[in-house]
């Protein structure tokens, strides 16, 4: 079982969205293809895809028009499950968030606000007791919360492209230096969105 984090839940839900690369903060190349070749993947296995309750609230906050459409194919897709903030998760949660107090750190590290330290902690608390094998999320506060808690998430951009997609050498390259013509050059130029 593989968590989804809501930015990636949107990538496949909401049109147009995109997911911004942690190291470059420009723009993941070919995101949702890798997203519908991790999803293909699953469906092969047999597997399923946890959307825990709280990252199905933050998509339908941007897509209330449809929250019914999206409810409905969720509950009709045999590779999604919607797992709850359940009392395991909770007990989970509050034995870590006591931990960190005593430690005098109840953040643990984290700059956000308190209430996204909570519902991010509440994701990986889920995905925790489900025993999901990984999340993928590009939230650095997710991230951070699950190297903390020794629990495995990753970014969009360490899926793998599909064959498909990946330019033959000479054309990669090519690529490559067309990227970098497209950067501002010299002092406060700031890189472009590709």
């Amino acid at each position: 079982m593989i968590v989804f984090d809501t930015t990636t839940l949107s990538m496949i839900w909401i049109v147009g969205s995109t997911v911004n690369s942690q190291k470059t903060g420009k723009p993941i190349k070919h995101a949702k293809e890798r997203i519908n070749a991790l999803i293909e993947r699953i469906a092969a296995d047999d597997d399923v895809i946890i959307i825990p309750a709280p990252v199905l609230s933050e998509v339908i906050v941007k897509i209330p028009n449809k929250a019914d459409e999206l409810v409905k194919r969720i509950k009709s897709s045999p590779w999604f499950k919607v797992e709850a903030f359940d009392a395991a998760a909770a007990i989970e949660l509050g034995l870590r968030t006591a931990r960190a107090m005593a430690a005098g750190d109840k953040r643990e590290g984290l700059q956000a606000d308190w209430t996204k330290v909570k519902f991010d902690r509440q994701i990986v608390s889920i995905a925790m007791v489900v025993n999901a094998t990984e999340i993928i999320s590009d939230d650095r506060d997710i991230a951070a919360i699950g190297q903390r808690w020794n629990f495995p998430v990753r970014s969009v951009e360490d899926l793998p492209v599909p064959s498909e997609l990946i330019p033959p050498p000479l054309f990669a390259k090519l690529e490559e230096e067309e990227d970098e013509s497209k950067q501002p050059k010299g002092p406060g130029a700031q890189p472009t969105a590709v």
